[in-house]
């Protein structure tokens, strides 16, 4: 398993080891080339991006239960994940996707 890392704000990021970069290669894709983050609430995992200097974290997916129905519901939406984090669209539109959309 993993390892948990308790920010200085008291939130709770989850690390990969190496086993699990391979099973979820688009939450690492996502937390090494777009800087997002994989937190753990309440014993859900989601994604959210970083905080900066006076920007707050914000949560871009919906919360799960196991990290591979995150890594699916990443794979199935990360265009529209990306576009919103990149064009400042606010992130409550990409949360609401229902699990079944998929772009293809």
């Amino acid at each position: 398993m993993g390892t948990l890392d308790r920010s200085w704000n008291s939130e709770t990021e989850f690390a990969f080891n190496s086993q699990q970069e391979a099973l979820y290669p688009m939450l690492l894709r996502m937390q090494q080339d777009f800087d997002f983050k994989v937190v753990v609430k309440a014993g859900a995992y989601l994604l959210s991006t970083r905080e900066y200097l006076d920007i707050n974290s914000v949560e871009v997916s919906p919360s799960f239960q196991t990290l591979d129905a995150l890594e699916q519901y990443i794979n199935k939406n990360m265009v529209d994940i990306l576009y919103s984090y990149l064009f400042d669209i606010p992130s409550q539109d990409v949360k609401e996707l229902p699990s079944s959309y998929a772009i293809a």
